[in-house]
């Protein structure tokens, strides 16, 4: 029997590499809560969607992408009937939302040529984790039920629809029937994560006050007391969160997105837009500028005006394409979306 691990990126498949655990590794890269995710049942067209989006904000070339996406799932495709995949994914919305997309996969599986899957009961952040504390967790990994492949169907044919109707009917839905928050308080479930994730990513449709995702406010109240500068400031949008799942390179744009246009919201100090460097967001230089919300922008924190009718709107949250002229918002009293402009 081969056993193939999958894991959420380089960090924890490296960390999972010195464990010593038998079989093989494969990261699966990407940060689905970015950019338009359709439909994967055309893999050539979801890989160019995606090479194309990663490729525009010059995190890496169309082909690299495309490269990389081929190589993960040909490895995931050789998994047999005899075979076993194991799921190393951390509790966070980057995690969940790959987890879904493989559970999704396996699930369109014939029953009879479907290796064993498993999951790893990871109430964790997996990186930072010691070589010798990987073993007990695979020892202690559950196993993938046909009912645990139909939510992960749904809740990704919900994520990439083009509307978040069926993503809140599934993430409601999901509420009720998922008991457990963490593995470690049931000993039987086996997605427990799931459900705040996807709530989560709800979270990210501009809300009813502001016009801001929740992304984006959070940045913007951190600077609401003052000037940070990029890396303070990515640091305490980080300690916002629950789970952390949102990397430098997305921040670095989400902070441009805010400032690149009609009426900024934040800019540098100068005056000048936040612009995120391309492919190298590690830049030390971008990372230590400091950055302040504009007079309009603490209007918008206050609620006193509002970024999409200043700025308008262009943005895919998985397979959903808010523009200006048809767009939601998220009603965090009453746990809703709303679709705008309204009729």
């Amino acid at each position: 029997m081969f056993t193939l691990h999958l894991t959420n990126g380089d960090s924890a498949a490296s960390a999972l590499a010195r464990s010593g655990l038998p079989g093989d590794i494969v990261s699966w890269r990407d940060v689905l809560h970015d950019g338009p995710v359709p439909t994967d049942d055309d893999l050539g067209l979801f890989h160019r969607a995606r090479a194309e989006f990663l490729a525009s904000r010059g995190w890496s070339t169309v082909q690299e992408v495309v490269t990389d996406f081929e190589q993960r799932d040909a490895r995931l495709e050789d998994v047999g009937a005899e075979d076993e995949v194991v799921l190393w994914f951390e509790p966070d919305l980057y995690d969940q939302l790959q987890l879904i997309q493989i559970l999704a996969r396996l699930g369109r599986r014939a029953e009879q040529e479907r290796p064993r899957i498993t999951i790893a009961p990871a109430d964790c952040y997996l990186g930072i984790m010691r070589p010798e504390m990987f073993a007990p967790m695979y020892a202690a990994r559950r196993a993938i039920t046909s009912e645990d492949l139909e939510h992960g169907r749904v809740a990704w044919r919900a994520f990439t629809a083009d509307t978040p109707t069926d993503l809140l009917a599934v993430t409601d839905r999901l509420d009720r029937d998922v008991n457990a928050r963490t593995y470690s308080v049931d000993d039987d479930v086996r997605l427990p994560h799931l459900v705040a994730a996807l709530r989560r990513q709800l979270e990210e449709y501009v809300d009813i006050d502001s016009g801001l995702s929740r992304s984006e406010r959070q940045l913007c109240e951190a600077l609401s007391p003052g000037a940070l500068t990029m890396a303070k400031l990515f640091a305490a949008h980080q300690g916002t969160e629950s789970w952390v799942w949102l990397g430098n390179w997305s921040f670095a744009w989400y902070a441009e997105r805010l400032s690149d246009c009609a009426q900024p919201i934040v800019l540098y100090t100068n005056g000048s837009p936040v612009i995120a460097p391309p492919r190298d967001p590690d830049d030390r230089a971008f990372w230590e500028r400091t950055v302040q919300l504009t007079p309009f922008g603490q209007d918008v924190v206050r609620a006193r005006a509002d970024a999409v009718q200043a700025n308008g709107i262009d943005r895919y949250i998985g397979g959903t394409h808010c523009t200006t002229m048809r767009y939601w918002r998220w009603d965090a009293r009453t746990q809703r979306t709303e679709p705008f402009p309204r009729r």
